[in-house]
């Protein structure tokens, strides 16, 4: 098979948005990925398997899908293959509403992943069964803040997440997501998703004073899903009762606006679509959160 016109990513090659099958380097020739048409990205969990997604900038609530926005992949949007053969082993049967942030085998039978809709999943690699979800744990900084990040775990060890999962370690958050289809569909509330209550970590809560303007390079600091160069881009405002958002879109760039108390309570905005013209007003009414899109208006209340 011809791989030349693929894009490489590591010893990763892929034809993002055409149905041909992606490859792995392996020495001096390229492994073809079976039935792997549409995959653009992969967690190697070990030698001899790797996990493949295709769920960048992509969102599967119903509501999307029957608005015609952002279709599902077909016929998976995660998978496992055989990494010395290039089989497909098994469909992991779930699907995160965000892109994935990493994914690491606790065992011999089970994975972990997590991604940028806060939550965590556990699946049976056998089965492709997801067999519980959590939210992201909570890491402190250095003066016992909590830190909000879709990136938590990246240095997790397996012990790492065996130990979140039985709630032996770490708290995790408790997220609501917020979907809006188009600016004229009804607003769909998931969650919230409770975390861990967690047994060695007790966060501070932030609590900003409100007698004084916003802090913008402290809001930037304590928001640390602000991801890579677009945190240059966001915009940033405080609700009246305390809590802070960040968000914004330059170019695409930005999917979500995020709203956060500071300690575990968080919840993400999710538009129709954010473009480089993104406008946040920010709270306009009691826990309501409007966003303007060129002509599109997007209210979210009760946030």
């Amino acid at each position: 098979m011809d791989f030349s016109k693929h894009d490489q990513f590591g010893n990763f090659l892929y034809a993002f948005g055409d149905d041909v099958p992606a490859g792995i380097i392996s020495g001096e020739d390229v492994l073809p990925l079976e039935d792997s048409g549409n995959l653009s990205g992969i967690f190697m969990l070990s030698d001899s398997l790797l996990l493949g997604y295709d769920i960048i900038w992509k969102s599967y609530h119903p509501d999307f899908v029957a608005a015609g926005w952002r279709q599902n992949a077909n016929p998976f949007p995660m998978a496992l293959w055989n990494a010395r053969t290039g089989k497909k082993r098994s469909t992991l049967h779930g699907l995160h509403m965000g892109s994935p942030r990493g994914a690491k085998l606790i065992d011999d039978r089970r994975l972990i992943t997590w991604a940028r809709d806060f939550q965590v999943f556990l699946w049976d690699i056998e089965t492709g069964e997801r067999l519980a979800e959590f939210t992201t744990p909570v890491l402190t900084d250095e003066h016992g803040y909590s830190a909000v990040t879709s990136r938590n775990g990246e240095s997790f060890t397996a012990d790492d997440w065996l130990n979140y999962i039985e709630g032996q370690s770490v708290s995790g958050f408790n997220v609501t997501i917020y979907l809006k289809t188009d600016p004229d569909a009804p607003q769909n509330r998931c969650g919230p998703y409770n975390g861990l209550s967690g047994k060695d970590v007790v966060p501070r809560r932030y609590q900003p004073n409100q007698g004084k303007s916003l802090d913008n390079s402290d809001l930037m600091r304590r928001m640390r899903d602000l991801e890579e160069v677009e945190a240059s881009y966001a915009t940033q405002f405080r609700l009246s009762d305390g809590r802070f958002g960040v968000g914004g879109a330059t170019h695409g760039a930005w999917e979500q606006v995020f709203v956060w108390d500071g300690l575990k309570d968080l919840s993400i905005l999710i538009p129709n679509r954010l473009d480089t013209n993104c406008k946040i007003d920010g709270e306009v009414d009691p826990n309501t959160i409007r966003i303007v899109d060129d002509a599109d208006i997007y209210l979210f209340k009760d946030i």
